[in-house]
């Protein structure tokens, strides 16, 4: 056991320089001095995103929306008109000598609510940008923590890796001694140096797959180089999934859930507008006429007023109650459909959880103790050569079965929070 935990505290130190990029590592020799490693934890993530262009692009679609809400709510500018009657006639018309002028403003009077219900539309329009934020927020949010969470399997991997190649470099010098004393054949050391080729060969895959993880990471944010060499989070840390019943509650709470509120509250302005639009609004006007013939002026007023005869705005108030009975279909649809999701993947994530914590009780100990206890055996001349390759393999299978069950686990969990709401739990807790 202890040779076992010597080999493991050098495969950890193995596993950092193999994060270090070439060059920062190479600087540190020629200067006499290692250059600090570079960490990134998942709240440092998070801030990074907060000036992502896709929110940004988000945001400005607020202020649109501010801008029409603001515009939705004046008044119609009044209108002014000049006219000039009988001029540039004949005989008594000729010229200006009979020209009569007139200066009138006229006003638009809407009636019936339709300027309320125009704010009201361009307050829920703003209102269902506002949801759109935060659900693009979310998703956001949820692909960049699943990009780091990605990045901690590959740093994991290659760590496992890298433990396991220290294995196969003693399990092959084991046999290499062995065959030089005479005690076992040749072939057992081809076999064991082609063991120890392939951990060295999935090693090299893990260190490219590295720089591609921190490279999908890093352009979640808009830098197009990582400027960091380590992720650092809890992997390997398990937690009692939330109760189903928690979930249901939280469901109602969530962004989409909540637009659909807003979607509603817009078609039925929408429909009070269209209303609104049956009663005919009345035009003002009052204005000054001058009699050039007299050289004296009067007064004018007038009042216009549509004859609503034939379009009362059926059609249209038709539509507008039309769409608001779709939309209370469409809310209780999506809702139900948003439900059957959320308990697809909270089954995924009880599933994974439990697959995770068994690996990691009782698996995965019982591999270690296997695989010491048939390398010991194998060095006494108890076991033959295929018992501790056997073994070897094993925990090599379950070291790699060991990070895909937790990476199944950290994806159904950020999954099952964010149709939620709850992603900020999963920050609260790295």
């Amino acid at each position: 056991m202890l040779r076992y935990k010597r080999l493991l505290v050098s495969a950890g130190l193995l596993f950092v320089l193999t994060l270090l990029p070439v060059t920062t590592f190479a600087s540190g020799l020629s200067s006499g001095e290692e250059s600090p490693v570079r960490t990134l934890s998942l709240q440092d993530v998070l801030k990074r995103i907060s000036t992502s262009p896709t929110l940004q692009a988000a945001a400005k679609n607020i202020e649109i929306h501010d801008g029409l809400a603001e515009q939705a709510n004046l008044l119609p500018n009044p209108d002014i008109a000049i006219d000039v009657e009988n001029f540039a006639g004949e005989d008594a018309l000729k010229g200006l000598d009979s020209a009569e002028t007139t200066i009138a403003v006229s006003q638009l009077l809407e009636l019936g609510g339709k300027r309320t219900a125009r704010k009201g539309i361009a307050n829920h329009e703003k209102s269902l940008a506002e949801w759109d934020f935060q659900i693009q927020s979310q998703d956001l949010r949820l692909e960049t923590m699943k990009a780091f969470y990605a990045l901690l399997a590959v740093q994991e991997r290659l760590n496992q890796s890298t433990q396991l190649t220290v294995l196969a470099e003693q399990t092959y010098r084991t046999v290499a001694d062995r065959v030089e004393a005479g005690k076992v054949s040749p072939v057992q050391e081809l076999r064991a140096r082609i063991e120890l080729n392939l951990a060295k060969i999935a090693g090299k895959t893990l260190q490219r797959q590295l720089i591609q993880a921190r490279q999908d990471l890093s352009s979640l944010w808009g830098d197009p180089e990582p400027d960091f060499d380590v992720a650092i989070g809890s992997f390997e840390s398990l937690r009692e999934p939330p109760t189903w019943e928690e979930l249901q509650v939280a469901l109602l709470n969530t962004p989409e859930v909540k637009r659909w509120e807003a979607e509603l509250a817009r078609n039925n302005s929408n429909l009070d507008l269209a209303r609104a639009n049956s009663i005919p609004d009345v035009t003002l006007s009052f204005g000054i006429r001058n009699y050039q013939q007299t050289n004296s002026n009067a007064f004018v007023a007038g009042m216009e007023i549509p004859l609503s005869i034939f379009d009362r705005n059926q059609g249209g108030r038709k539509a507008a109650q039309s769409e608001v009975s779709q939309s209370i279909s469409l809310r209780d649809a999506a809702i139900a459909k948003l439900a059957s999701d959320l308990q697809s993947n909270y089954q995924e994530l009880m599933a994974t959880y439990l697959q995770a914590l068994t690996i990691k009780q009782d698996v995965m100990p019982l591999a270690e103790q296997a695989n010491e206890a048939a390398q010991i055996g194998y060095q006494e001349g108890k076991f033959n050569f295929l018992d501790a390759l056997d073994a070897q393999r094993t925990l090599f299978d379950v070291k790699a079965q060991y990070v895909d069950a937790f990476s199944a686990y950290h994806e159904a969990r950020l999954n099952v929070m964010r149709m939620a709401g709850r992603l900020n739990d999963v920050q609260q807790t790295n």
